[in-house]
């Protein structure tokens, strides 16, 4: 797609991780962090058209093409492996059960 046009979680979360430039339309998405690649348009017509074709151009696209998510970046399962490869989890495999006297 060359953008998504909505109020879907999608358009903040996703389509900026996948390179493509998301028009926002109204309040519903309202609170969520927003990656540079993201517009918010009131539902009027207007501003609507108006957003599309900035997120059109070259330079919106180039934008989103960088990928920028506030959410993080990809190799979070890696940074995990590597930062719980370095603790010591032994002390951690069997639960302990205490008998409570009668």
């Amino acid at each position: 797609a060359d953008v998504v046009l909505g109020n879907s979680s999608s358009g903040i979360i996703e389509a900026p991780a996948a390179g493509t430039p998301t028009v926002n339309i109204g309040d519903r998405q309202k609170g969520r962090l927003r990656a540079p690649s993201v517009a918010d348009v009131p539902n009027e017509e207007g501003a609507i058209r108006d957003a599309i074709d900035a997120a059109l151009s070259p330079e919106a696209q180039a934008l989103a093409a960088r990928r920028e998510s506030p959410y993080g970046t990809p190799g979070a399962a890696a940074r995990i492996v590597e930062v719980l490869s370095a603790v010591d989890l032994a002390g951690l495999r069997t639960k302990p059960f205490h008998d409570l006297p009668r």
